[in-house]
């Protein structure tokens, strides 16, 4: 709601929830996780399994509503993975500074968003400008959120096997508390407190992330495909990222009633798999028909957004089997 930028603000937001989730995970787990525990944490990564000595893709067993929920909610999940380069488009890299951007409700001021891209013509110091560019973007991705959800997703494992009995069901209400009543019965009431509220921020900030970018790839859309959303207000996209942004935030207060947060959760993931086995062929498919030939994306990069949509159509395939 406050200053220029939705971007700048949340940026600055992210930053110190970041800071702090990962630095008190981090020196949790450096404090109470074993060497093996990290070790096979590390291993697992490639699927081997310190325990059986082999290598294990698929947990025997498996529920494939639960681990499809995982794979795709990890690092950003569904939406909000595609709405990553608005990170860039808002910040104003390359071509993004002709493009406009969604401003803040309060500090903000109108700004004229254009519905469609920017293109340049690709001279070699146009090129060479680019570059630029995405060498911003690929320390971005890989040295900050790469590496940044890597380290979400694993410090909680590392400390949740460290301290809740393999086999535990603590998929009810008490999911998010289970860890730090595990750590503040075995290791004392500060550092049970400390997980309780490590856990709170990351709660909050990954719906937060997931509330904005739903909001904004909504928003997005309706900007891009209508000209008449585009004429509100004498075009202030404002008025639509915040109707949008009420809309979702009163369904979520209302389906919070309907059944278990665990269940919401898992549902939702889900679906966002779904997204990603559209979105793959799709971002596959404008990068290589609208783009200029010197900036399509090198064979390697096809490759991986095949195997990513592949990737995700499996765990849909194994869920829905496992229905039957």
């Amino acid at each position: 709601m406050v200053g220029r930028r939705i971007e700048r603000t949340l940026e600055y937001l992210n930053w110190i929830m970041v800071a702090l989730i990962i630095g008190g995970l981090g020196f949790l787990a450096l404090l109470f996780v074993p060497a093996t525990t990290w070790l096979a944490g590390l291993v697992g990564f490639a699927g081997y399994d310190l325990r059986t000595g082999s290598f294990q893709f698929v947990p025997a067993g498996a529920d494939f509503f639960l681990l499809g929920a995982f794979a795709a909610y990890a690092g950003g999940g569904g939406v909000a993975n595609l709405t990553l380069s608005n990170w860039a488009r808002d910040k104003g890299y390359g071509m993004s500074s002709s493009v406009g951007f969604i401003p803040a409700a309060v500090g903000g001021k109108k700004v004229a968003l254009a519905h469609s891209g920017s293109t340049f013509i690709p001279t070699p110091s146009a090129l060479e400008n680019w570059r630029g560019w995405w060498r911003i973007i690929r320390v971005d991705q890989w040295g900050v959120y790469f590496v940044g959800a890597i380290l979400g997703m694993s410090l909680p494992a590392l400390l949740y096997v460290t301290f809740v009995p393999a086999g535990s069901d603590i998929r009810g209400l008490g999911i998010a508390a289970a860890l730090a009543q595990a750590v503040g019965t075995q290791k004392g009431a500060i550092f049970g407190g400390a997980i309780a509220i490590l856990g709170v921020w990351i709660l909050f900030k990954t719906q937060l992330d997931i509330l904005e970018g739903m909001t904004r790839a909504i928003t997005d859309i309706l900007w891009t495909g209508s000209s008449r959303v585009r004429a509100i207000r004498g075009g202030d996209v404002r008025v639509i990222y915040y109707s949008v942004l009420v809309v979702i935030s009163i369904w979520g207060i209302l389906a919070l009633r309907l059944t278990q947060p665990i269940i919401l959760l898992s549902l939702s993931a889900n679906m966002a798999g779904i997204v990603f086995i559209i979105s793959s062929f799709h971002v596959l498919y404008v990068n290589t028909r609208l783009l200029p030939v010197e900036l399509r994306p090198p064979m390697w990069r096809r490759l991986a957004l095949v195997a990513l949509g592949l990737f995700y159509a499996f765990f849909l395939t194994m869920w829905l089997w496992s229905l039957v």
